[in-house]
């Protein structure tokens, strides 16, 4: 089963997939995307699209090390900690966090 950072992180690669990415079958698609927002909170959907609005595609980021991939400022360590609980955005630029390793390693 997926945490709420594996289901978000999942509807921002589905959703913008639908872009450009011919591989994706956008019926299979569509329904994997209403999945997604369903096991969310509506709180965290909420900032979700508010924060596509503001940057697109980037409104979701993978952390480096310590560093924001979106504004490349690095992070206090808890906040780097906090990433293995759940959600986390940037203190600086607002964009959610994760880290790939424990995002991709659990599906």
């Amino acid at each position: 089963m997926l945490n709420e950072t594996q289901w978000l992180v999942r509807l921002h690669e589905l959703e913008f997939a639908l872009d450009g990415n011919a591989g994706f079958l956008p019926e299979r698609t569509e329904v994997e995307i209403k999945r997604c927002r369903a096991e969310m909170s509506p709180a965290l959907l909420a900032r979700y699209e508010q924060l596509k609005l503001r940057y697109s595609e980037d409104a979701v980021m993978e952390l480096d090390g310590n560093i924001c991939t979106g504004c490349r400022i690095s992070l206090p360590k808890n906040q780097v900690d906090r990433l293995k609980r759940g959600v986390v955005s940037c203190d600086h630029c607002g964009r959610f966090l994760y880290d790939p390793d424990t995002v991709y390693s659990m599906r």
